[in-house]
């Protein structure tokens, strides 16, 4: 983790960055005076690919905004294993438990390809929230927007076909928002891919194949490349 200087973050200077967080997601419909509010206490931090944001378990803390990257989002198994269940993308907030519940950390946030993230500490989105109801309102939205990524999470787990489970969780983490609407670049493994899809690897690897050959997207070490998200929706959302 390093916090971003002024003018640091790459291409992504301190305005590209909250232009970008503004533009989709819950702090997009908030009120401009409530954005004004939220960046201006906010900090910029740098994650490398590996690193976790927190744990289950951990004090609570702040909030955290996907500005660039993904961020992969784990869920505690009975076994007592995480299981990577989403990656969130740019507008995605998420460590809103503790603003809500004032209890510790209940999921497990990690980086699945280097990040860029804007941080509200805890005590400051309480202040922002104490000002008016109205603020009030507006802060603890967030969580409704979690509720939203779950429920896109249980629509695609619930596909009953392997094949199109897995199109349809391709899809459902892709960076698109990084630039063309039909092409993006996933970094992450297999495995990682049958955890989200709940599909074999051996599955994964078939399907991945077949998906490549018919010229909808690329696999190489580390990555998948989607080249055509048009026909890999088609396949997945077929009944």
């Amino acid at each position: 983790m390093r916090v971003a200087g002024h003018g640091e973050g790459g291409v992504i200077d301190r305005g590209d960055a909250e232009r970008r967080i503004a533009r989709s997601g819950w702090l997009a419909d908030q009120s401009e005076d409530l954005r004004r509010a939220v960046l201006k206490v906010s900090r910029l931090i740098h994650y490398p690919a590996g690193e976790f944001v927190f744990h289950a378990g951990d004090s609570a803390g702040g909030l955290y905004g996907v500005v660039k990257g993904g961020v992969g989002i784990y869920l505690p198994s009975e076994a007592g294993e995480t299981v990577l269940a989403h990656v969130a993308r740019c507008g995605v907030w998420f460590g809103y438990g503790p603003l809500t519940r004032e209890q510790e950390r209940t999921l497990s946030f990690s980086l699945v390809e280097p990040s860029l993230l804007i941080h509200v500490p805890l005590a400051h989105a309480q202040e922002i929230g104490a000002r008016s109801p109205a603020h009030q309102r507006a802060i603890l939205s967030v969580t409704e927007y979690g509720m939203d990524i779950a429920v896109r999470v249980i629509e695609t787990l619930l596909i009953r076909r392997p094949d199109r489970r897995i199109a349809a969780t391709l899809l459902r983490i892709a960076p698109f928002d990084e630039g063309d609407p039909c092409a993006a670049l996933l970094r992450l493994t297999q495995a990682q891919l049958g955890e989200m899809a709940n599909a074999d690897r051996q599955v994964v690897n078939r399907v991945l194949k077949r998906f490549e050959a018919l010229g909808w997207l690329r696999v190489a070490y580390g990555q998948i490349e989607i080249l055509d998200a048009t026909a890999l929706r088609s396949f997945a959302t077929k009944r």
